[in-house]
């Protein structure tokens, strides 16, 4: 999920002219100022309050790494302003804010007592789902990322880094500096189950990238894929884990403002306290054993 914040500075001038915001997508900055390609109109999706100047919305459709932009614009978005520069969303946690108080983990109050904000709250969340990325070596997310492949034009095969597959961008072969074979994503299957990317059409290979392999150029082509990747919908089990481990650092980052952190036993008189520290092994970068647990199964192993 992206969260897009939309600025409008001059809420009393807009108001007076729009209801709404309108809000688009795609994935290419070019694409989303021209408005062509894979450019999606979300629709009029926010509407405008002559008391608020910025806007929050959750994108549950879109990539990391795909670009929005707005315009204000009337209730169906049929007609309204000129569009802003094109921006890059920000990456949101496996579990929204609310869904991690309905689990009710952990204290959620800062040292005088007042509650935790909800931004605070968002950024333990974020840093718990990236220790779940580095743990399970894969981005529940869906993302959006461009890599560089060597081109084998005896199998046509491109093997992406990151898995699981949902949909191709692009791909181009680059013989050189100058010269380069775009394919069509018609002309390319995608075997989501072995996780590669194959051109088909021997035709397109043919007329498009023979021509160009046979100048001088490169020793070994390079191949440029843009591709989605990760999950439409986090799976439920992903989300209780990523619960666990922000409540643990919300732990942390409790004793660490009381000055205990670093402490594993405290006497004062007869009274005595001992911190139970993690046992060797159990824990990997801070993750509790019981996510570590819940998460073990979705584990890739990557040999390159």
């Amino acid at each position: 999920m992206i969260k897009v914040t939309v600025p409008v500075p001059s809420i009393a001038t807009t108001i007076a002219s729009y209801s709404h915001i309108q809000l688009g997508r795609a994935a290419t900055s070019a694409e989303a100022t021209s408005r062509t390609g894979s450019f999606v109109d979300l629709g009029a999706v926010i509407t405008l309050s002559s008391l608020v100047s910025a806007y929050d919305y959750f994108d549950s459709g879109a990539a990391v790494g795909q670009w929005h932009t707005w315009r204000p614009s009337n209730s169906t978005g049929s007609s309204g302003g000129s569009w802003s520069t094109p921006f890059r969303g920000q990456e949101q946690g496996y579990i929204t804010v609310d869904q991690f108080r309905e689990y009710e983990m952990g204290v959620l109050t800062n040292a005088d007592g007042s509650d935790m904000g909800d931004r605070k709250l968002e950024r333990f969340i974020k840093v718990a789902s990236s220790l779940v990325d580095s743990y399970t070596q894969q981005s529940f997310q869906l993302r959006q990322d461009t890599e560089k492949h060597k081109w084998n034009q005896a199998t046509r095969r491109v093997y992406p880094y990151r898995r699981p597959i949902v949909s191709l961008v692009s791909l181009t072969v680059n013989v050189s500096a100058q010269q380069s074979a775009a394919f069509t994503v018609n002309d390319i299957f995608a075997n989501k189950d072995r996780n590669y990317f194959e051109v088909t059409s021997l035709a397109t290979v043919t007329y498009s990238l023979f021509p160009v392999l046979v100048n001088l150029g490169l020793i070994e082509p390079v191949s440029v894929l843009t591709y989605v990747s990760g999950y439409a919908e986090v799976p439920e089990d992903v989300k209780d884990a990523t619960a666990i481990i922000t409540a643990h650092l919300l732990a942390e980052d409790s004793l660490d403002k009381q000055g205990l952190g670093a402490l594993s036993e405290l006497t004062v008189g007869s009274m005595s306290m001992k911190r139970h520290m993690p046992e060797p092994g159990v824990r990997f970068g801070g993750i509790p054993g019981t996510a570590a647990a819940i998460l073990d199964d979705y584990v890739v192993v990557n040999v390159r």
